[in-house]
């Protein structure tokens, strides 16, 4: 939720059914990741009082030692493992111009305010934890494996929703602004996806579908 859509979907790679965990309400994970944030960046302020970590770079290189101690040793909630991860490859990958700090305070910021206030992508990934809650599966599906008869039968009778990983690149710009239509593949209720995304204030709707599956389709704010 905190990276650009390059980087990082708020959904997991398909195929998923060796990943399913138990529900984690999407409060305690924002709260989790508010958390996090705060910690390193009280963590590198600390090491800056002490003459550390002065420069851009070596306040990278203290981020990346940190983020790798804290997933080594576990010490925040499964929660938000997944974005210590990225992070941490981020950091690794992309060395001082991944803006590690300004990644955490960005986090910190938006995991504090109003889920109202937040940018299309990070009320997306607020939706997508909501239906993970209720046991619900998320997959973004690369192209050259977009079957819907063959999604249909490895999902069996889990609600599932999938989306082309294509089009939540296509469709999202860096801010997080979601600038086209995007179409969800449902296995299950749709209207539950439906009061999901509504109740982020997310524009969604549900056409009749004559193929004996559902779609949700996600529609960008034109007010």
């Amino acid at each position: 939720m905190i990276w650009k859509t390059r980087d990082i979907i708020p959904f997991e790679t398909s195929p998923l059914m060796n990943r399913i965990h138990p529900p984690l309400s999407p409060e305690q994970t924002v709260s989790d990741l508010a958390h996090f944030a705060w910690c390193a960046l009280v963590a590198l302020k600390l090491a800056q009082q002490d003459g550390q970590a002065m420069s851009p770079m070596m306040a990278h290189t203290f981020l990346v030692r940190w983020l790798a101690v804290a997933q080594k040793q576990r010490r925040f909630p499964r929660s938000i493992a997944l974005d210590i991860d990225s992070l941490l490859k981020l950091g690794r990958q992309k060395g001082p111009t991944t803006g590690l700090q300004q990644r955490l305070e960005y986090l910190l910021e938006s995991c504090s305010s109003p889920v109202s206030y937040q940018s299309d992508l990070f009320r997306l990934t607020y939706a997508i934890e909501a239906l993970k809650a209720q046991g619900w599966v998320n997959a973004a599906v690369a192209d050259h494996e977009w079957d819907i008869p063959a999604l249909l039968a490895e999902y069996g009778d889990i609600s599932a929703l999938l989306v082309r990983k294509s089009d939540l690149v296509r469709h999202f710009n860096d801010e997080g602004q979601l600038t086209g239509r995007v179409e969800f593949l449902v296995k299950g209720q749709p209207q539950v996806v439906l009061d999901a995304f509504n109740a982020r204030s997310l524009l969604c709707t549900v056409p009749e579908s004559p193929y004996g599956w559902s779609v949700v389709i996600l529609k960008p704010d034109q007010r």
